[in-house]
């Protein structure tokens, strides 16, 4: 008797549900894929998920809610390929750029995709323009330097591998082109090869290209 594949719900465009389709990629674990909308969300799935948030990971009767938690046990139930170094200093820089990625990071890109594609399309409210004036002159370009300086010249961010940490800190950025923008090349030439280096892996790719297309960014 075979074992159900295990489920994991959220959205295409989400870049949370994003993270653990690269993983499970990388690792070539079959799933099925559940297409749901944070927004308006059944009780069924509230149920699944008590902060209604995608994604959320159900394998049987047991249920992980959170991108982060989501891939730590993945790490565990699937250890190889690996997505965290072995060395306990540049594993624990690859979990900080998690953190990173989730956080300061996506509080630019998911910030301006939000602002610029979201609230107009979906929830048909104004965008908020000094907002997003504000996430592509300050928050962003902060981001973008402090990143940078951290690559260098390397090929990933961590350990000579991919990591968890590439995931994070590559993931946003498909929203954020969704949005209408992309790294400035002239400014932040290093880290604008890096997402697109990133990007083109070939169990990443075809992830990248699979978004809806009511999510690209028109301006009037």
């Amino acid at each position: 008797m075979n074992k159900q594949k295990p489920r994991v719900y959220g959205g295409t465009v989400s870049p949370y549900v994003r993270k653990v389709r690269v993983a499970l990629a990388y690792k070539d674990v079959e799933f099925e894929d559940v297409e749901q909308t944070p927004f308006g969300a059944p009780a069924e799935f509230r149920e699944l998920s008590p902060l209604s948030k995608i994604p959320v990971w159900q394998e049987g009767d047991f249920v992980l809610p959170d991108s982060s938690v989501i891939l730590s046990y993945i790490e565990q139930r699937y250890p190889e390929p690996p997505l965290l170094p072995a060395d306990p200093q540049p594993r624990a820089r690859a979990l900080w750029f998690q953190e990173y990625g989730g956080s300061k990071l996506n509080e630019a890109t998911a910030g301006i995709f939000f602002e610029r594609v979201v609230k107009p399309k979906i929830l048909k409210l104004e965008t908020n323009t000094k907002l997003v004036d504000h996430l592509l002159g300050k928050t962003l370009p902060r981001a973008l330097d402090y990143l940078t300086k951290c690559l260098g010249d390397d090929e990933y961010m961590v350990g000579g591998m991919f990591s968890l940490a590439d995931i994070a800190l590559t993931t946003s950025f498909v929203n954020l082109n969704l949005a209408g923008v992309s790294v400035d090349t002239s400014r932040w030439p290093a880290y604008a090869a890096y997402v697109e280096r990133i990007h083109a892996l070939p169990f990443y790719a075809p992830i990248v290209a699979d978004v809806p297309a009511w999510t690209k960014y028109r301006q009037d």
